[in-house]
């Protein structure tokens, strides 16, 4: 029996969304990170003012996307690793 016979076809697509969602939430992680408020994308609540807040990075909101990212790559490995029982 080969080793993808074992997973069924929902567990892996489960597993690639979350690996993609994983993905896409580091990428937006790492803007929150590098790029001032009021440079952010409209979506990623961009600051226009006050002045002295636009300046600032979004460091709060960078690490819990990154928690949550984490979060979503363990799912995503856990959904493709993790083999049921022999059912015979």
């Amino acid at each position: 029996m080969s080793e993808t016979a074992d997973r069924s076809p929902a567990r892996v697509a489960a597993a690639v969304v979350l690996g993609i969602v994983a993905i896409l939430l580091i990428v937006v992680s790492i803007l929150y990170f590098t790029q001032p408020a009021h440079s952010l994308p409209s979506i990623l609540g961009s600051i226009k003012s006050p002045v002295h807040r636009a300046d600032e990075k979004r460091s709060l909101r960078g690490v819990i996307t990154l928690v949550v990212a984490l979060v979503c790559l363990a799912g995503c490995g856990f959904a493709f690793l993790w083999k049921g029982r022999d059912r015979n």
